[in-house]
């Protein structure tokens, strides 16, 4: 974690007091108090201006190292920084005074979760779970974590747990949209999203998955409408521009495909799926030498792609892993009949 930092001097003449006005700043430091600062530190990061509010957080810890709200409260602003190791010793330092930290294992769990440590992430929220039962956020945590893992059924039942605890809670719905996604229950997975645009008419990532879920029922102009009703927001996803292009490609708008479609081989370059569109759609354009550049592309990522597929099923299946073995075993053929 970031050292802490010796009490400044605001600068002379200066306005700017650490995001508080001078007049505030003069009212904390006559505070002088842990809790003032914590809840300087609070209102910051409600505001998203994490970076100052990191320095309240910190002064409050200056004036009390075991302030629970304080450690808390850095951790998440570190974190929302991408400082997710120093948003970790943040959780252990909480934990190593209240093991029974719900809030803190939580924290530490999203932290793993950015870093892609999903086990360890479901670890936090079964924790979590042994100590508040009851807690929504810590069923869809561990839901999605195990959809990252490919465990869908298992993120079905966890967010579903989620929604049954809160039934306004927007990511449950969501998450439970996704899961529903990837076992192919599109109508459901519609009815999941619409439960989430209710609450919330502008949740892009609802609209992103209902038109997902579209195209996978081929309703392919209903899906540009909700790609469309999904906003700007969306238009810097590389999944949402995957889709949107897909479905303008399946409507016969190949220019608005290529474009979508030409923004996610931007950001992704081993895209191999987005490839294969893109050539069809030059082909159909008559842009014939594009559409073989952009086939020969998704070719040389395919072969790569299978053979780590193959090698990786073959060590599984040699560690008594059948099921990640026949896991990597769909995902070549998936490619090959693609």
């Amino acid at each position: 974690m970031r050292d802490f930092v010796a009490e400044p001097e605001p600068p002379p003449g200066s306005t700017y007091r650490y995001g508080t006005s001078p007049g505030r700043y003069q009212y904390l430091m006559r505070q002088d108090s842990p809790e003032a600062f914590c809840a300087e530190g609070v209102r910051l990061s409600r505001k998203k201006r994490h970076e100052e509010a990191v320095y309240w957080f910190e002064l409050a810890l200056q004036r009390d190292p075991s302030c629970l709200p304080a450690l808390l409260g850095l951790g998440f602003a570190l974190g929302k920084q991408g400082n997710y190791d120093e948003e970790i010793r943040c959780c252990d330092r909480v934990l190593a005074i209240d093991p029974r930290s719900a809030d803190a294992l939580l924290l530490k769990g999203f932290a793993l979760g950015r870093q892609g440590r999903f086990p360890e992430k479901i670890a936090c929220c079964d924790q979590a779970l042994a100590i508040e039962a009851e807690s929504a956020r810590a069923w869809n945590m561990k839901g999605q974590a195990l959809g990252m893992l490919g465990r869908y059924e298992e993120e079905l039942a966890c967010c579903g747990q989620a929604a049954i605890l809160r039934p306004r809670y927007i990511g449950a719905w969501v998450n439970m949209s996704h899961a529903l996604i990837q076992l192919g229950r599109y109508r459901e997975a519609i009815r999941a999203c619409n439960k989430a645009i209710r609450i919330y008419p502008h949740f892009t990532e609802a609209w992103v998955n209902k038109g997902i879920a579209l195209c996978g029922l081929r309703e392919y102009h209903a899906a540009l409408d909700c790609f469309e009703y999904a906003g700007e927001e969306a238009s810097g996803s590389t999944r949402a521009l995957y889709w949107r292009g897909l479905a303008f490609s399946r409507t016969g708008q190949y220019r608005e495909a290529v474009d979508c479609l030409a923004r996610v081989v931007g950001h992704d370059a081993r895209y191999a799926d987005a490839w294969v569109i893109l050539s069809n759609c030059h082909f159909m354009l008559g842009n014939l030498d594009e559409s073989g550049r952009c086939f020969m592309t998704a070719y040389g990522i395919d072969k790569q792609d299978i053979r780590e597929l193959v090698a990786k099923g073959i060590t599984s299946w040699r560690q008594g892993n059948s099921r990640e073995a026949l896991q990597c075993m769909s995902g070549v053929f998936g490619i090959l009949l693609r």
